[in-house]
């Protein structure tokens, strides 16, 4: 979880919505990633959506069996459909949220 706060407080840093993404995979991540709706001017960058786009390509499938997320916020109606999609990763949340600049508890 701790990486993904810093990925928050990258999105904090480009005046993004603070949320932060990482996946894991037999202990190493393979996925990182932070809200860039604001930077690329696409609604469906979120986080997660980053996230899990980085982790079928080093995984080399869609299929993300195996994998963990974790994510600083609940994932919107179109990421969680995007992790059914992927066929089921166990989701770990926090609710973070931007208090001068930083991403807090």
């Amino acid at each position: 979880m701790r990486q993904a706060i810093i990925e928050a407080e990258k999105a904090v840093k480009k005046n993004e919505v603070p949320v932060g993404a990482v996946i894991v995979h037999e202990d190493r991540i393979i996925a990182r990633a932070h809200n860039q709706r604001e930077m690329l001017n696409d609604p469906t960058a979120h986080a997660e959506m980053i996230a899990i786009t980085q982790a079928a390509a080093s995984l080399e499938n869609w299929r993300l069996r195996g994998t963990t997320l974790y994510v600083t916020l609940e994932p919107c109606a179109m990421c969680a459909g995007a992790l059914v999609q992927s066929r089921y990763i166990p989701l770990f949340t926090g609710r973070w949220i931007k208090r001068r600049g930083r991403v807090s508890p």
